[in-house]
């Protein structure tokens, strides 16, 4: 069991209507969901652990799955289990259609919802759908706020690592001592996708098996990445990977970058702790 952990983000698709560069899981159209019969499970497991009070509905894009996702919001409130949701808002045509929409969700349990947007959202997203929602949201009393990710403030891990990164300064890899953004040690946050794998980061697992036995086998000082992260950061990791063959480039946009890169590399050696492959570009 791992105490601190209170909240299970649910990847209830890696589909999304956009691929947007910064976009660290590679949603992008026409990638695989969950089922409600998954939902039902995977709640049952969560609730179980104990200790988890919170859930969130995202994806890709959760809305894109609206039976799935109404489905999960109504028997996560049933079982205690305070339910969220994030969208970027593509759904969004009008104040009437919305209003219905989230008042169904209302109705069913749903507390929050947070709104992606920002630079790259808006290419595929108009700001006014954004607009809308968050002011239906207010009409109705359902709590939402705006997330936007500023260029200075992307993590370069996924799509970002291969169309940002690229374009950002570099820092050696020797000065990336520490993983800046998990509680590694002590996660209070975990994300779960449509395989039932459990994530401490996007595409880092804690274990193999059900989320059960992958909760109850993680030991942070064991575990063959995490181990390394905490010791010294991505350079620790990429040391340890050198003697697999894995040669460091000159420089990385962030500790993110070199972390993903050195787990893209390692894959192959910890298929059940680095993955899926959509979390790595794959389809």
């Amino acid at each position: 069991m791992i105490p601190t952990l209170t909240g299970i983000h649910f990847l209830l698709t890696y589909a999304c209507p956009a691929a947007c560069d910064h976009c660290f899981l590679w949603g992008m159209p026409g990638r695989r969901g969950m089922t409600t019969a998954q939902v039902d499970t995977l709640l049952e497991q969560v609730a179980s652990l104990g200790t988890v009070t919170a859930v969130c509905a995202e994806g890709g894009e959760a809305f894109l799955l609206p039976t799935v996702l109404r489905h999960f919001v109504r028997r996560a409130a049933k079982m205690g289990l305070q339910p969220s949701a994030l969208t970027n808002a593509f759904w969004v045509s009008g104040p009437a259609q919305t209003r219905r929409r989230m008042t169904d969700l209302q109705e069913a349990g749903l507390t929050r919802i947070g709104i992606s947007t920002d630079r790259w959202h808006r290419r595929t997203v108009p700001a006014r759908r954004v607009d809308t929602l968050q002011e239906v949201c207010r009409e109705i009393g359902l709590e939402a706020g705006r997330m936007e990710t500023e260029p200075e403030r992307v993590m370069h891990r996924g799509r970002a690592a291969v169309m940002l990164a690229p374009r950002r300064p570099l820092q050696p890899p020797h000065s990336l001592l520490q993983c800046p953004h998990e509680n590694l040690a002590a996660p209070s946050r975990m994300h779960l996708d449509c395989y039932g794998r459990l994530h401490l980061c996007q595409g880092l697992q804690p274990g193999a098996g059900s989320l059960a036995e992958a909760i109850a086998g993680y030991v942070p000082g064991r575990h063959p990445i995490v181990s390394r992260l905490l010791a010294g950061g991505p350079w620790a990791l990429a040391q340890a990977a050198r003697e697999r063959g894995f040669q460091p480039e000159s420089g990385y946009a962030d500790a993110c970058h070199l972390c993903y890169r050195v787990r893209e590399f390692l894959r192959p050696a910890y298929p059940d702790l680095l993955g899926p492959d959509e979390m790595y570009g794959g389809r």
